[in-house]
């Protein structure tokens, strides 16, 4: 595939609006497009871009034809984890996203917002190019954005940096790292700019505890697949905290162990989390006493003798005594909650090996309880960890390295030069004082992401200049004055560096779809154009992409000067290699950290004082779908519904059903939430795992400015919180705001698709305790009698085994789905009557017999591919049957829409198309060309990816072989991080799903009903 994406395309020469006016096609060219079936291959020819040839990840691009994949290993940019990606594109075009299995980060696993990135690109209220805003009446502050030409707009934007007074320029990026965080650098050294990195979840109390407790402000690496046993303070590690993808793998493989060496789970947190939801034990406390909770444990551990110290800590013992003395498990009970024999027994199991806690690891510091003294909480759940033995075991910090690159100085990996809220607060306030010229935005929404956004806003119109480089609209890019959007993580060239030893290469995997730029450019063609000082900052020729080529290439000889045999020493063979595998990467060597000393001559402060002296606690946080609300305006982030109370499309507040009967409020009215800062309306949802006392709102939805489908839906919860940072950290105060909420005569429904949580005894997610296993009591069910004879499937008969231990409900695999099979979107209205089309859900189940707080079951429901299938003989034109791969099919241009199939369907996943499905352009793009598209009065449902069935099997052939176990992969079971969903071949003994089918804990839905489904699933393990 000719790739003419491979740099920044170079920009047109006039100012004019639209550049393809300017364009011109030779004759040979005209010829090949008219010659083509390929849709992009007429916007491919018309740029003028010199080609550049990309390497595929899978084939290579001589083997590139009309019809076949062509695979681009990339880098994820929708979070900071930086998972490495492929991207599978055709005919020139993006399709589908997939999780790298070479990337140590992701493993191949990609969350429920990596698998919308495609989305992202595709988004139908993109900027199409750069914008200008004009004054239309100066009188009542009216202005509108207009288009401008690319030239026009550098030459702008060059001007304006021209007219700064020295020092009065800021830039704001995300946490970038690599050599486009090392441009920014040297760009805003050259022009004098004050340089911020800012995420909304910077974790900054984490790194301020780091630094109190070890002397380094970093966020360690946590261990989840090791210890036996982990405890964790209201950190979400399976949902948005730090890196979800690679914890919820690295936790399900400690859960496969078995035996005493299963991981054994227990959460401490007001609200009950995704990840909380995975516990075996589930302890809802108070709000704020995360730290007093540690500090007693720590108090038990030193006082009991329990102690794992490290010889050169031993003496400190003592110390660290006197620090925790005052925080006996008597009193922090009556201010936690948590019983006061709970906090002993499981202070004793987290410390001693003979309790059953053996390796163990503590964590802390999620979003929903960061507030107010959440530095001092961290420092006391890093007190716990060294006190067990846990500091450079489960708990480690990466060495520090001397990877200069041209700049000569350290360059920042992870999280180690993101900034604070403080300084995005001291931003604000310099921008009030007429300290700033020109402000550069780019990739941020402060406006509306952070507490105190209004603030944020109202500062910003005091800036002469603000410039954004948003790819679409949101709240901070409609007050700039100059907009010139750059290109999506899809389209551009870059690199990433999540964690020392792991450096991703980025590659654009299709030609930019709109007249954007990449931000590299922008700053090296405004700084050449500026000249002096500060074009003698940048190189002086080339683009971006010839940068990141000349870095690559210093690493390159660095690796091969260091002779670890990892570098091709030719440069051409290690980019092709490089950009084959999706990067480099090696095992860094762990820090060695000991105490710091200084930690000890200050008491903690772990019980500050709540925001205000209102009836109720507040606790706002991030949900698995929508984060920060960066990625509200994808339908797929949107209609996927919660995995926990299994909302779409909307905001809600959650209330226990006693606190609710104190306010007077039923379920599904409409509530008003209002705060010394703020106030939201939104419909209560009763929650029985939350703490009385306590409501919670998520974050990322109530966006004003951010395109059709994020506009005006749901409400900010960033609104009632105090804009002030935590002291310690300069974090923002996410938990510690307390609340009024007021019950209104108004009852506004929500898009819910399950409002009952009981199985009522069916035994649909079924459950077997680690003990019974242990002993043989669980056995295999055996099918009951049948009058008909079984399908017969001579050669394979497809299925698949989900085990229900390891699924998180992290809605991935429901992502999936809907990008490989071009499931259509519904929409709110018609999500409240009821209606969906996804084609695999995840149901919840709560059963309070598996242990204390514990009890939730997530179970994916998707066809089962019944050998006996009640929907097909039921149908009277035969559209849908049973194959002899024992799949029930369905063929589309059959169905006549009587719905019988779904009436006879006992598991409820057949799906009928009431509308024609609509894809607004260019959401039209991403559709898969392999899959049909469905019309309205059509049932669909799963088919097991049959594509993939078909084009595994295709390839099989290919190479004159059978298909062998994991050839194919249906798209949910490829992105699962916990790979929770295994398919294969049932025909096959040694495959993976049928030693599933054979396990002691497997079972089949609804199986005495005798549809004799492909899909098996596995019991959850409990305690007792």
């Amino acid at each position: 595939m000719d790739e003419a994406a491979g740099g920044a395309p170079a920009g047109t020469s006039d100012a004019d609006p639209d550049p393809a006016l300017t364009r011109t096609v030779g004759r040979r060219t005209f010829l090949k497009v008219i010659g083509s079936t390929a849709p992009g291959a007429a916007a491919a020819a018309c740029a003028p871009v010199p080609a550049e040839r990309l390497i595929p990840y899978v084939v290579p691009p001589d083997d590139a034809v009309p019809g076949v994949a062509t695979w681009y290993a990339t880098v994820c940019g929708e979070c900071p984890a930086g998972c490495g990606m492929l991207v599978r594109t055709r005919e020139g075009r993006a399709v589908k996203v997939e999780g790298n299995p070479e990337h140590p980060v992701n493993r191949g696993s990609l969350c429920v917002r990596g698998q919308a990135a495609l989305q992202g690109l595709y988004d139908p209220d993109r900027f199409s190019g750069p914008l200008k805003r004009r004054t239309t009446n100066a009188a009542a502050g009216q202005s509108v954005l207009e288009p401008i030409g690319w030239t026009g707009a550098q030459a702008l934007f060059a001007e304006r940096l021209r007219a700064a007074r020295p020092g009065r320029v800021a830039v704001v990026t995300p946490l970038l790292t690599g050599t486009l965080d090392r441009l920014v650098e040297q760009w805003a050294g050259a022009v004098g700019a004050r340089r911020i990195r800012y995420e909304p979840f910077a974790h900054e109390a984490l790194r301020a505890a780091s630094l109190a407790a070890f002397g380094r402000r970093a966020v360690p690496r946590y261990d989840f697949a090791s210890p036996d046993l982990i405890v964790s303070f209201g950190a979400d590690f399976l949902e948005t905290w730090l890196s979800p993808v690679e914890h919820g793998r690295a936790f399900a493989d400690g859960r496969r162990r078995g035996g005493n060496r299963r991981t054994r789970f227990v959460q401490l947190e007001p609200r009950l989390s995704l990840t909380g939801a995975q516990a075996d034990e589930w302890l809802a406390i108070e709000p704020g006493t995360e730290g007093l909770v540690a500090a007693a444990m720590v108090q038990v551990i030193l006082s009991e003798r329990r102690a794992l110290l490290p010889e050169a800590d031993a003496e400190a013992a003592d110390r660290i005594f006197d620090l925790v003395r005052a925080h006996a498990p008597e009193q922090v009970a009556a201010r936690s909650g948590v019983e006061a024999d709970t906090i002993r027994t499981l202070a004793r199991r987290f410390a001693d090996p003979t309790a059953g806690g053996g390796r163990t690891l503590a964590v802390g510091g999620g979003v929903s309880t960061t507030g107010p003294g959440a530095t001092a909480a961290l420092t006391a759940i890093h007190l716990l960890n060294h006190v067990a033995g846990n500091t450079g075991a489960t708990l480690t910090f990466d060495a520090e390295e001397e990877d200069a690159g041209e700049a000569g100085a350290p360059a920042p990996a992870g999280w180690d030069g993101a900034g604070t809220h403080r300084d995005m607060l001291e931003l604000a306030a310099a921008m009030e004082a007429g300290e700033v010229d020109l402000l550069l935005l780019h990739g941020v929404n402060p406006v509306h992401a952070m507490p105190g956004g209004e603030r944020f806003a109202a500062a910003m119109q005091r800036v002469p200049t603000v410039v954004s480089t948003a790819g679409c609209p949101d709240e901070t890019s409609s007050l700039a004055s100059l907009v010139l959007p750059v290109h999506t993580p899809l389209e551009a060239w870059g690199d990433a560096e999540p964690r020392r030893g792991v450096r991703g290469l980025q590659q654009p995997a299709m030609r930019p779809l709109h007249d954007t730029r990449h931000l590299g450019d922008l700053l090296l063609d405004s700084a050449r154009a500026l000249g002096g000082a500060v074009a003698e900052a940048v190189p002086a020729e080339g683009d971006f992409a010839e940068l990141l080529r000349a870095e690559w290439r210093q690493m390159q000889a660095r690796q091969a000067d260091a002779g670890g045999g990892t570098a091709p020493a030719d440069l051409d063979a290690f980019w092709d290699a490089t950009r084959r595998r999706g990067g480099v990467w090696r095992e860094a060597a762990p820090a060695a950290v000991a105490m710091n000393p200084t930690v000890l001559d200050a008491p903690l402060d772990l019980d500050p004082a709540a925001d205000g002296a209102r009836a109720l606690a507040l606790v706002v946080y991030p949900t698995v779908n929508l984060y920060d609300g960066r990625g509200a305006n994808r339908a797929w982030l949107q209609e996927v519904p919660d995995p926990l109370l299994q909302t779409a499309w909307s905001s809600w507040v959650e209330a226990a059903p006693a606190t609710a009967r104190a306010i007077g409020a039923e379920e599904g009215q409409l509530v008003t939430v209002e705060s010394d800062h703020g106030a939201v309306d939104a419909t209560l949802l009763l929650n029985p795992r939350l703490r009385p006392g306590v409501v919670a709102v998520p974050l990322g939805q109530g966006h004003t400015h951010h395109g059709r489908y994020a506009t005006g839906v749901g409400v900010n919860a960033a609104a009632l919180l105090d804009p002030e940072p935590e002291e310690a950290g300069g974090g923002p105060r996410w938990r510690g705001t307390r609340v009024d909420v007021t019950p209104r005569d108004v009852r506004r429904p929500l898009a819910r698709l399950q409002t009952t949580f009981h199985q009522d005894g069916r035994e649909i997610a079924r459950a077997v305790t680690r003990e019974a296993l242990a002993a043989g009591a669980a056995e295999p069910e055996d099918p009951p009698f049948s009058l008909y004879p079984d399908h017969p499937h001579p050669v394979h008969r497809w299925g698949m085994a989900i085990d229900l231990d390891a699924c998180t409900g992290c809605n991935a695999c429901v992502a999936a789905c809907y990008a490989e099979n071009n499931v259509p979107v519904l929409g709110a209205d018609r999500m409240r009557r009821g209606r969906t089309m996804s084609w695999i859900r995840i149901e919840r189940f709560v059963e309070d017999e598996d242990g204390p707080g514990a009890g939730n079951r997530f179970l994916p429901m998707l066809c089962q591919h019944c050998d006996h299938a009640p929907c097909e003989s039921v149908c009277p034109t035969y559209a849908t049957y049973h194959t002899d791969e024992g799949l029930n099919a369905q063929v589309y241009n059959r169905c006549v829409g009587t719905r019988y199939c779904a009436n006879n369907c006992p598991y409820k996943v057949r799906r009928f198309n009431w509308f024609q499905p609509e894809a607004p352009a260019p959401l039209d793009l991403q559709l898969n060309p392999d899959v049909t598209p469905r019309t309205a009065g059509v049932m669909e449902k799963c088919t097991f990816c049959v594509q993939r069935i078909k084009e595994g099997q295709d390839r099989a052939r290919d190479a004159g072989r059978p298909p062998r176990d994991g050839d194919i992969t249906p798209a949910c079971a490829q992105t699962c991080p916990a790979q929770a969903i295994v398919f294969g071949d049932l025909n096959d003994p040694g495959s993976r799903v049928a030693r599933a089918a054979a396990d002691p804990r497997a079972y089949h839905v609804l199986g005495e009903l005798n549809t004799r489904p492909a899909v098996t699933y596995l019991k959850k393990v409990r305690e007792a």
